[in-house]
């Protein structure tokens, strides 16, 4: 019984870790989007992200949560720049 009852605990702690890495949100088009990665890295300064594919350049903030209330802060005040383009909504 007892080894029946250690693998289950294992098992089930296996999954216990709920815990996400939040990337940081952008707001596109009015819609949160969260960041497939993590642009930014200290407390100075608001950080901003660019898309280099973004035709229009566009120049996003990058928020902590999903309700786009707190704004994620950097070690640097440059613009820090992502592949690809925005995702589109």
């Amino acid at each position: 019984m007892i080894p029946v009852m250690t693998l289950g605990l294992a098992v089930g702690l296996a999954f216990a870790n709920t815990a996400t890495v939040a990337n940081g949100w952008i707001n596109v088009n009015g819609t949160p989007t969260q960041l497939g990665s993590e642009p930014c890295q200290g407390t100075e300064v608001n950080c901003q992200v660019i898309f280099e594919d973004d035709p229009q350049l566009r120049v996003f903030d990058v928020y902590t949560d999903m309700s786009l209330t707190t704004k994620k802060h950097s070690g640097s005040e440059e613009y820090y720049i992502l592949p690809g383009t925005p995702p589109s909504n």
